[in-house]
């Protein structure tokens, strides 16, 4: 939801023009972003929660920066864009299959099943607005016209505090979670809903 109704650029710029000395290539960010998520998991997969949330915690900062180096430098291009997108699935769903490795009580039903929901849902929404877009049935190359109750700048940090909370209470990092995965749930049948209201203003071939 921050996502669509914020401008991120007036906070992020200038993050991009510092990264930038360090190397101006955005794409170079986005792959090794990658890493600190792969660190982080099997930190956390071993039980050190705390140094893997700080892995998946620089995951999620340099994710924001290959983004700013990108449009600081007017280098953004469609291929750094779906790497980037490719690359934040692949961190997104390694922070969420890390709590399968942490002793959760279950809610209602096992903690498992809940933390597999949140795999799917959590991820579901970017790539119904990317196949909407794709498919023209409502173009959004900017994911602002089909807004999102839980965008991923909502969700990822969501998951961070439930691994957090997991450092001295998994009662709570349990809650956290339950919490993340039905608003991720909502939103993803909140954006077929969108998409399919949306889609009446555009043309159809």
């Amino acid at each position: 939801m921050i996502k669509e109704f914020l401008n991120p650029d007036r906070f992020t710029l200038g993050m991009g023009r510092v990264a930038a000395k360090i190397t101006p290539r955005p794409n170079v960010w986005t792959v090794i972003s990658f890493f600190p998520a792969i660190f982080g998991f099997i930190l956390v997969a071993s039980g050190n929660i705390f140094w893997g949330m700080i892995s998946f915690v620089l995951a999620g900062l340099m994710d924001a920066i290959d983004g700013a180096v990108a449009r600081s430098q007017n280098r953004t291009t469609y291929f750094g864009a779906f790497l980037d997108g490719t690359v934040d699935r692949f961190v997104d769903f390694l922070l969420i299959f890390s709590f399968l490795f942490l002793d959760l009580p279950d809610f209602f039903m096992p903690i498992s099943w809940w933390i597999v929901m949140a795999s799917y849902f959590a991820l579901m929404p970017t790539f119904i607005v990317a196949y909407a877009n794709h498919r023209r049935a409502v173009p959004d190359p900017t994911e602002k016209i089909i807004w999102r109750i839980l965008h991923r700048t909502e969700m990822y940090p969501l998951f961070v505090i439930a691994l957090i909370t997991a450092m001295f209470s998994m009662d709570w990092a349990m809650y956290f979670i339950v919490f993340t995965t039905v608003f991720s749930i909502i939103t993803t049948f909140q954006t077929i809903y969108l998409t399919a209201v949306k889609s009446k203003n555009y043309p159809q071939q």
